[in-house]
């Protein structure tokens, strides 16, 4: 039974409260069949205006001590793991994303939260920058894959053909994406001229134009707006990155970023990483660390570049402030002549990394 509950704190244009799935008698009869006691619960930045209504809901339903992860949750691969362990919890519950690690330890249970929300007047408003193109790639993250097919069905009235990639690489359901994995629409970016992307920010709309090398029109349907990422946008974020593989060139000293979030530990690429460096001559400090940010590695004055194997979007959005370049693993390979700069998106985003090791 779908579960709509306000998310609180996410406006809709039309000034409503976004309502957003929930799944609490799921949830809560999850708890019941496994005979937990005591439960974690995690919510992203966007949804924990709800967490004390819901822990309230489920408590009604269940027997179990809730806990709430306080610490910031980015994406399905950011699983509090440890955390759970330590607390002794029998069970986490994930919110906000689709399945990912399926063997864990405390086992986990995902709740996607699809939204509910119309999204006919904002993909409307979308059509005219879709310009000329005559097929259509959709997209969206997995809160709003369901308005895919009303989506579609519009394009179709405006004389669009329309493709939805299958499910692929790390990602659950077709047509869905990740701020790290767009295979799912790799697969049909050779039929489509242009993608429309529903969902809201320009985090994962920029990646996917990245990914394909294909425009995206963005249609947010949470604040009803309109945009195209395009070649400019494609190029500007090409030619930092390559400025900044041009600078760790330069390089000697070099820290090699080991993620220690419970799906972004990459050792073996690590390892392969550093063994190339060291026949280049250089020296080479592994760093291990769970959040990635300029407090944690400003400090480390003697490193000249750093490479970050856990989230490739961590390096080519940036950390302001950090003097030295910090590049991911597939621009380090370029960095080393090993990978052609003209594929190094395809590799970072294509769904399956580190296929070099």
């Amino acid at each position: 039974m779908l579960d709509f509950t306000p998310a609180g704190g996410r406006p809709h244009p039309c000034g409503e409260e976004v309502l957003y799935d929930f799944e609490v008698d799921r949830v809560a009869e999850e708890i019941l069949r496994r005979g937990v006691k005591r439960v974690l619960l995690q919510f992203p930045e966007g949804l924990r205006g709800r967490a004390l209504s819901i822990v309230k809901r489920l408590s009604e339903r269940v027997d179990a001590e809730f806990l709430v992860s306080g610490d910031p949750c980015y994406g399905a691969c950011d699983l509090p793991l440890w955390q759970g362990r330590s607390l002794g919890v029998d069970l986490i519950v994930h919110y906000g994303h689709s399945p990912m690690m399926e063997e864990t330890n405390p086992p986990v249970l995902y709740v996607e939260a699809r939204a509910e929300m119309d999204v006919e007047e904002v993909v409307r408003r979308a059509v005219p920058l879709l310009g000329g193109a005559k097929v259509v790639g959709l997209a969206s993250t997995v809160q709003h894959l369901s308005q895919l097919r009303r989506a579609e069905r519009i394009l179709s009235e405006e004389g669009k053909e329309v493709r939805v990639g299958g499910r692929s690489g790390r990602v659950t359901y077709p047509g869905q994406v990740l701020g790290c994995d767009y295979s799912s629409p790799l697969s049909v970016a050779g039929e489509v001229e242009v993608f429309l992307f529903i969902g809201g920010g320009s985090f994962h709309p920029l990646g996917l134009s990245l990914a394909t090398e294909k425009d995206v029109v963005t249609a947010d349907p949470y604040t009803g707006k309109v945009g195209r990422i395009g070649e400019k946008d494609r190029m500007r974020v090409a030619k930092r990155r390559w400025a900044t593989i041009s600078a760790a060139r330069q390089a000697e000293r070099f820290g090699i970023i080991m993620g220690l979030k419970a799906g972004q530990r990459r050792p073996t690429a690590v390892r392969a990483l550093k063994g190339k460096l060291e026949e280049e001559g250089k020296e080479v400090l592994l760093l291990c660390m769970e959040e990635v940010n300029f407090e944690n590695l400003a400090n480390f004055t003697e490193i000249e570049a750093f490479i970050e194997t856990a989230c490739p979007r961590i390096a080519i959005d940036g950390i302001e402030g950090l003097r030295q370049p910090l590049l991911t693993g597939e621009e380090a390979l370029v960095m080393l002549g090993e990978l052609d700069w003209g594929e190094v998106w395809r590799a970072t985003f294509g769904g399956i990394r580190w296929t070099w090791e």
